[in-house]
C-alpha cells in the first residue's frame, strides 16, 4: 500500500466495517470482464453471507470459479479545500461456495434478517428455504485504508 499511514489493520477495524455496513460489492471472476454487485450480506462466524437465486449469472460465475473480491465502503465527506476524499473501506479475497445444509443455510438467513430488520418468518418455511441460495465467502485475506478527517486522527 502507497500510503502506509491510512493503512488499517486492527481487527477491530474489520470487525466493525464487517458488521455495521449495509452493502457489499462482490466481484466474480467471469468470461472477459469481472461481473460485480452490490449485496446484502451478513458477517459470521468469520464469514460472509449472502442470500441468492438458485439459478442465474452469480452461481454460474461461481460455479466456474470459486475465488471472489470484495469491498465495502463509507464515504465520511468531501474535503474541498484540501481537494481529497475522507472515507474509511475494506477489501478482501475470500473463496465462495453454496451452502447446501439446511441448518447453516438458516443460521444464515436469521443472521441476514437480523441486520436488515426484515420481517421474515424465521424460521424460514422449507418451501422458502428450497428457494433460497446462500453463499458463504470464507475470507482468504482483508485490506483496510482510510482517510479521516483531521479531528478523528
Amino acid at each position: 500500500m502507497r500510503r502506509k499511514e491510512r493503512e488499517c489493520s486492527d481487527p477491530t477495524f474489520f470487525t466493525t466495517m464487517l458488521t455495521s455496513s449495509a452493502v457489499m460489492t462482490l466481484a466474480f471472476q467471469a468470461e472477459d470482464f469481472p461481473y460485480v454487485i452490490p449485496v446484502n450480506f451478513a458477517f459470521l462466524n468469520n464469514a460472509l453471507y449472502v442470500h441468492s437465486a438458485t439459478e442465474g449469472r452469480k452461481l454460474d460465475c461461481l460455479k466456474a470459479n470459486p475465488n471472489v473480491g470484495f469491498s465495502i465502503h463509507e464515504l465520511l465527506g468531501i474535503d474541498r479545500e484540501k481537494a481529497t476524499t475522507l472515507y474509511t473501506c475494506l477489501y478482501g479475497e475470500g473463496r465462495a461456495r453454496v451452502i447446501l445444509d439446511d441448518e447453516e443455510k438458516q443460521t444464515a438467513l436469521a443472521a441476514l434478517a437480523e441486520k436488515y430488520q426484515s420481517r421474515c418468518p424465521r424460521p424460514v418455511p422449507d418451501a422458502m428455504l428450497k428457494k433460497t441460495a446462500v453463499l458463504r465467502i470464507d475470507i482468504v485475506s482483508l485490506s483496510g485504508k482510510r482517510h479521516l478527517p483531521e479531528s478523528d486522527r
